[in-house]
């Protein structure tokens, strides 16, 4: 082989013999102790000149570690074994370092095995038990949402594959729902991972709202130090198991805060002298209606109003001089947030009720008020003065649940100075003295 490898030399450079020859063999006695120096390839060239297969053995681990944490997020069947692999590299790369690097080329002895073994079990021991903990994959549950048009709650199921085990397609899996603690449902429903996001594939899993509520997720529990209602959260929270794993959800407060228990009303008379009759300085133009609804506090009904509720209700509304009703106003029936009613004095309308706060306001033909002539007037349009009750009930369930009232004065007031006479309205909820006026 060497003369071949001469001769080629010589056709080549067309120097004479003895220089050729003293050059290839310059070159024949070089490369076999470089080739045994580099241990036989790039690896050992490598951990010859430094510390480059350490770097690449650190990388390696810090990627196998990265892994785990992020598998949750991953759906790669049989994810462990790569992650394995990519370790048991790692630590060859570094037991090549020590062979080149420490050794010279020498034998990696027992000891130092064994001490790269338990330096990188102490590095990747902490993800591995996050690994065999997980090892036969995981689930997550996500997104509780409420909808108010369906009566029901969706939420996201996802699944990992874990270490060595490989994806889920879906089927049954075992719900349960409580609050404070206590179970309010449990069953078993299908789940199919036939939907996909940015994140991976995902299922869909739907619950009936009126299957697992019990009570408000919202409660009122007396008043705070400075006088303002103390609200505390009963929340309800959805948990999923599959195959001895286990993931839950807390779902949304506000839209399970169901239950009625407190209504206020009040009403106010617009004074003006926009409209009136001849000879009238000033009377009621309009008459406002205000309603509260939700969730109240015994004791308390005088100086708060109701904490907001998303339920399914009815409120009826009564305006008038002892039992005669002066609106004929349909009763308001509430889904949610949504409030409809038929027609009555005034034409068919709809609302939405609690999206903000618990008031609301009475509407006529889409305004926020009704016309003295129809408020404040007997069956034969003639405008009535006295006292007006105003009663607001709300229903739940076919039942009363809470209902509160108030009184009004309307009076006519006429006086005479200098030969002229003078005519007035008022419309009042207290007397002269302050106090609530009472019919």
């Amino acid at each position: 082989m060497s003369g071949g490898l001469l001769e080629k030399a010589k056709q080549v450079s067309g120097d004479d013999d003895e220089d050729v020859d003293a050059a290839a063999e310059a070159v024949l006695e070089i490369a076999p102790g470089s080739f045994e120096s580099s241990g036989g390839g790039w690896i050992g060239s490598m951990a010859s000149q430094g510390n480059n297969v350490m770097y690449i053995a650190g990388a390696l681990l810090a990627l196998s570690l990265g892994l785990i944490l992020v598998m949750g997020s991953m759906d790669i069947d049989f994810m462990g074994w790569g992650v394995l692999l990519l370790l048991i590299l790692s630590g060859y790369l570094a037991s090549v370092h020590v062979k080149y690097g420490r050794n010279a080329g020498g034998t990696v002895s027992p000891l130092q095995w064994s001490a790269i073994a338990v330096v990188w079990l102490l590095l990747s021991g902490g993800t591995w038990v996050v690994g065999w903990d997980d090892e036969g994959g995981s689930i997550l549950l996500t997104d509780g949402e409420v909808h108010d048009d369906s009566d029901t709650v969706t939420l996201m199921l996802r699944h990992s594959s874990g270490l060595f085990s490989s994806s889920w397609d879906g089927g049954d899996v075992g719900v349960s729902v409580t609050q404070d603690g206590a179970e309010t449902w449990s069953g078993t429903i299908n789940v199919m991972m036939n939907q996909e996001d940015m994140i991976g594939a995902y299922g869909v899993l739907t619950l009936l709202i009126s299957d697992f509520y019990s009570a408000s997720a919202i409660q009122v529990d007396g008043f705070t130090e400075i006088g303002l209602v103390n609200t505390v959260e009963h929340p309800y929270t959805v948990t999923v198991t599959l195959d001895g794993e286990s993931s839950s959800e807390v779902l949304p407060t506000l839209p399970l805060s169901r239950n009625v228990d407190d209504v206020d009303e009040e009403a106010h008379g617009q004074v003006g002298d926009n409209g009136c009759d001849s000879g009238y300085t000033s009377c009621v133009e309009y008459v406002e209606i205000r309603g509260w609804v939700g969730i109240g506090v015994e004791g308390g009904d005088e100086d708060s109003t109701p904490v907001r509720v998303r339920g399914d209700y009815t409120l009826s509304m009564s305006f008038g001089i002892d039992d005669d009703n002066s609106i004929d106003q349909k009763p308001v029936t509430v889904s949610g947030t949504d409030a409809s009613w038929a027609a009555g004095d005034c034409g068919a309308g709809s609302m939405e009720i609690a999206v903000d706060t618990s008031g609301f306001m009475f509407k006529c033909n889409a305004a926020t008020n009704f016309d003295a002539d129809i408020a404040l007037s007997d069956s034969s349009d003639e405008r009535e003065y006295g006292c007006y009750t105003l009663t607001l009930t709300a229903s739940q369930d076919g039942e009363d649940v809470a209902t509160s009232s108030s009184d009004y004065m309307f009076e006519h007031h006429q006086d005479t100075s200098e030969g002229n006479t003078y005519q007035w309205e008022t419309f009042e909820s207290s007397d002269e003295n302050g106090d609530p006026i009472s019919c």
